[in-house]
C-alpha cells in the first residue's frame, strides 16, 4: 500500500469513528408505548416508564445536563433543554437518536407547548420569553421581568402569564400580537401557578423569602391582580394541577400532596416521596416524582392512594407524558 493510500485509509477510519460517536443511539421507544418520562438531573438520564405495564421500559444516558423536555405534536420528537446549554436538542423516540439542534444560547429554564403548537421558552440569561415554531425557527422575543420561570397559558383569553422568581411581578403577554399587555404585583419568591379560568383566579405558590418559608397559596384576581385570599398549604407549595373541579397542590418543603376543591377546601392529603418537585396526569392517574427518593409514584386521584412506586434515575426533576399513537 502506498503512503498516500495509507493516509487516505487512516483518515477514513478516523471519520468513521467520529461519525459513529456523534450518532450515539439510545434505546428505541416504540410508538405503541404510552409513557411518562422523567428528566433526571443528578445522573443526566431520562427514564421512560411504561404506563400500561407500570414498569421502567428504557433509560437514556445523556451527555448534557438537560433539565426539561417537551413532547412535540408528532408524538415522536422529544425536545430537551437546560439552562447551561447552548442548544435545545430534538431526539426521535422511535429511532433513539439526535435529529436536530436549535440554537438557543444558555438560559432556558422552562418551556411549554401552546395550543397553536408553538414552543415558548423562559430565558433567564436574556430575561425574555422566546417563541419558536415547531421546526426550530425563532419567531419572537418578548421582554420579561428578571428570572422568568413559570409559564401559564390561558387558552380561553389567549394570554400567557409569566411568573418571575426573583421579582415580585406577574407579566401578561397577548398571544395574538405577542406583545406584553400588562403586569401586576405578587408576593416574593413565587413559583408554580394554576389558572382557574372559571373563577377568574390565578393560584400562585412559592418558596418564601429569607428565613420566612412560604406556607400559603396566594389567590389573585386574574384581571385586576388583587389578592383575594390565602390558602394554607404548608410548606413551599410549588406545583399545581387542575382536573375536574379539583386542584392538586404539591408542597415540596413538607413532602405533602393536597387535593382541594376550587374554593381551596382540602379534600385529601398525603405525605409523598422525598422532596417532590414535579407531578403530572396520565392514563387517569396522578404521577409524582421524588427528587431525593429517585422514584415515580402512581396514585389514584380520588383518594391519593399510591398504586405503585417505580425507581427511576437520580434526581427526577421534570415529567413529560406521551399517550400511545397506535
Amino acid at each position: 500500500m502506498s503512503k498516500k493510500m495509507y493516509w487516505l485509509f487512516f483518515l477514513c477510519i478516523i471519520a468513521a469513528i467520529l461519525t459513529s460517536c456523534s450518532e450515539k443511539k439510545q434505546p428505541a421507544i416504540p410508538e405503541d408505548i404510552s409513557f411518562a418520562a422523567t428528566v433526571n438531573i443528578k445522573d443526566m438520564t431520562i427514564s421512560f416508564v411504561d404506563l400500561e405495564k407500570k414498569k421502567l421500559a428504557a433509560e437514556w444516558t445523556m451527555e448534557k445536563p438537560y433539565t426539561g423536555a417537551l413532547i412535540l405534536p408528532d408524538n415522536d420528537s422529544i425536545l430537551l433543554y437546560g439552562k447551561q446549554l447552548e442548544t435545545a436538542d430534538l431526539y426521535s423516540l422511535k429511532e433513539g437518536k439526535l435529529i436536530d439542534s436549535w440554537e438557543t444560547g444558555e438560559g432556558i429554564v422552562n418551556g411549554i407547548l401552546l395550543e397553536t403548537n408553538e414552543i415558548v421558552f423562559a430565558d433567564q440569561h436574556l430575561n425574555k420569553i422566546r417563541f419558536f415554531h415547531s421546526n426550530g425557527e425563532e419567531e419572537k422575543q418578548v421582554e420579561s421581568e428578571i428570572d422568568p420561570l413559570t409559564l401559564l397559558e390561558s387558552r380561553e383569553k389567549n394570554k400567557l402569564f409569566v411568573l418571575s422568581f426573583n421579582h415580585k411581578k406577574m407579566g401578561i403577554i397577548d398571544l395574538e400580537s405577542k406583545e406584553k399587555s400588562g403586569e401586576f404585583t405578587i408576593h416574593p419568591s413565587a413559583a408554580g401557578a394554576w389558572l382557574n379560568e372559571k373563577n377568574g383566579e390565578i393560584w400562585i405558590g412559592g418558596h418564601g423569602e429569607g428565613v420566612e418559608i412560604e406556607q400559603n397559596i396566594h389567590v389573585y384576581d386574574e384581571e385586576t391582580g388583587k389578592l383575594k385570599k390565602k390558602i394554607p398549604a404548608a410548606s413551599m407549595p410549588i406545583n399545581f394541577l387542575g382536573q375536574e373541579n379539583q386542584v392538586y397542590v404539591l408542597s415540596h418543603g413538607s413532602n405533602m400532596l393536597y387535593k382541594m376543591n376550587e374554593s381551596g377546601e382540602e379534600r385529601a392529603s398525603v405525605s409523598i416521596a422525598a422532596n417532590p418537585f414535579e407531578m403530572a396526569f396520565a392514563a387517569h392517574k396522578l404521577l409524582v416524582a421524588g427528587y431525593d427518593s429517585n422514584d415515580l409514584h402512581i396514585l389514584e386521584p380520588e383518594n391519593l392512594k399510591t398504586l405503585k412506586s417505580i425507581k427511576v434515575g437520580e434526581g427526577p426533576f421534570k415529567i413529560v407524558i406521551r399517550e400511545s399513537v397506535k
